[in-house]
């Protein structure tokens, strides 16, 4: 199996993968999300503006700094998932 091959899936979704990065770090700057995950900053800003949209997170503004916190209200759709 070449490299490309064990990479054409993911298990996890990019929002996912996000959401679990800011999950470990309930207080964390929206641009150290972008290292941890290996996004564009692009990307997870858009990642962080649905995950806020659909209320999983909320953002502070802090002077020059975007805080990201875990809303961590458990309202995943199936229950296999919770």
């Amino acid at each position: 199996m070449t490299g490309h091959e064990r990479r054409s899936w993911t298990f996890l979704t990019n929002h996912a993968l996000g959401f679990v990065a800011i999950s470990q770090n309930p207080i964390i700057r929206a641009g150290d999300v972008a290292p941890m995950t290996g996004f564009t900053e692009r990307s997870t800003q858009r990642i962080v503006a649905e995950l806020e949209e659909a209320g999983r997170l909320s953002h502070e503004t802090i002077g020059r700094r975007n805080l990201v916190r875990d809303r961590r209200r458990p309202h995943l759709r199936r229950p296999a998932n919770r």
